[in-house]
């Protein structure tokens, strides 16, 4: 296996940068890679970047071109949080990392419950006796467009009872989704890559005829129709027509209906053709438009205009399905905390002990009794590493609560 690739699996990654983000090292860690046009880039504003200036130039580790553009829409790499109690009424971050630089819009952090126009992660505060939804916290977007890191922060509201933290629609609460948490995003609120295409958008699966990279947008079939009515060999922005099948509009995109070769720009690049940036910049008659761009065109190629044709089809949310550094799926399902261990072992030998064992106490049970027979004392989940765990009310209930956060009675 090479020391790079450049898909969006978690083994394309810099092999050479530490897994665990607290790794001592100039590098950075690797969940600091991020894709760019340019390659496998570090993330800047970190300490390991040499600069603390986020919207600096991030410094390519591995030159590979285009490689942002052709992996597909930008995938959360990690989730973070800082264990420890939070304080009655307290504020509550949530860190997300992406695999490349993103640009969020969403309407400005409130100290309330209002998710209006906001991209937000909904938590559950849960009662430590019964394990019951108490109330909800919408962490909304806090900080960090423009990077790979969003910071998401959320007001605990108050309650007479301690309390545990948990991801709504991990089984309690209303969830967005029945047993996972996300990103979600309210109204105008969008999430988009430094290409300017949004990170929302539904991608074509690898192997379908096309790349990772391709969106899935509207066809537009009931858009206006027209063919060329004469090639165009040097590149312009005045286009004739004929067998119009309706009324050409300004600001309608353009694109050809028989294949991307069939339409280029200036400089000979066909993406024109199917990307939806041509369009309708002034129309003059029936017969005549002028373009946004000059392009070449051969004779009678059947172009559509519309003014949806193309867009994306966009997703109202990201799932927190999260690779992590070592491909595990669902942060739901035991997905420990980077360089953690899921399965902690109790009672490590006395140094000059002999350790063929592994250095761990083991259970005997060579007397038949048991079939586990050299197996180590695991601890129970709670005291792992794993990022959600299920734990049980001090009287009834259960729930998978954040690891490591309590919060505070009023």
């Amino acid at each position: 296996m090479g020391l790079w690739g450049n898909s969006n699996t978690v083994e394309s990654r810099p092999k050479f940068l530490p897994v665990d983000s607290n790794a001592a090292g100039s590098m950075g860690a690797r969940e600091n890679a991020i894709a760019t046009t340019g390659g496998w880039g570090l993330s800047p504003g970190l300490a390991a970047s040499g600069n603390d200036n986020a919207d600096a130039q991030p410094e390519v580790l591995v030159c590979i071109k285009n490689l942002g553009k052709f992996r597909g829409s930008a995938t959360v790499q990690s989730i973070d949080w800082t264990q420890g109690e939070v304080a009655d009424t307290g504020t509550f971050d949530i860190t997300v990392t992406f695999d490349e630089a993103v640009d969020i819009t969403s309407a400005a952090r409130s100290a309330n419950q209002t998710i209006t126009n906001k991209a937000y992660i909904l938590l559950s505060r849960l009662g430590q006796t019964d394990m019951v939804e108490d109330s909800t916290v919408a962490c909304q977007y806090f900080s960090g467009s423009g990077t790979n890191q969003l910071v998401f922060r959320g007001l605990v509201q108050t309650n007479a009872a301690a309390g545990y933290l948990a991801f709504n629609g991990a089984g309690v609460g209303d969830g967005i989704t029945p047993g996972e948490a996300a990103i979600v995003f309210d109204g105008t609120s969008a999430l988009d890559e430094e290409d300017g295409n949004s990170a929302l958008s539904i991608m074509q699966e690898s192997g379908t005829g096309g790349n990772a990279s391709d969106r899935i947008v509207l066809d537009s079939i009931a858009a206006i129709t027209a063919k060329v009515n004469g090639a165009i060999t040097t590149a312009t922005t005045a286009l004739v027509l004929d067998n119009n099948s309706g009324t050409i509009a300004v600001g309608q995109k353009v694109y050809s209906l028989v294949g991307a070769t069939s339409l280029t720009d200036a400089s000979g690049n066909t993406a024109i053709s199917q990307d939806g940036t041509l369009t309708v910049a002034a129309t003059n008659g029936s017969t005549s438009v002028t373009l946004n761009k000059a392009v070449t065109v051969a004779n009678n190629v059947d172009l559509n205009f519309s003014a949806d044709g193309h867009d994306e089809i966009l997703s109202d949310s990201i799932d927190f399905t999260v690779q992590g550094v070592d491909g595990a799926t669902n942060i739901m399902t035991g997905v420990t905390f980077t360089g953690g261990d899921a399965d902690v072992k109790i009672g490590a030998l006395e140094d000059g002990t002999d350790d063929a064992t592994g250095g761990t106490i083991i259970l005997d049970a060579t007397d038949g009794s048991g079939t586990d027979t050299n197996d180590a004392i695991v601890a129970e989940d709670a005291s792992s590493d794993i990022a959600v765990y299920t734990e049980q009310g001090s009287t009834s209930g259960s729930a998978q609560i954040l690891m490591g956060v309590t919060v505070a009675a009023s």
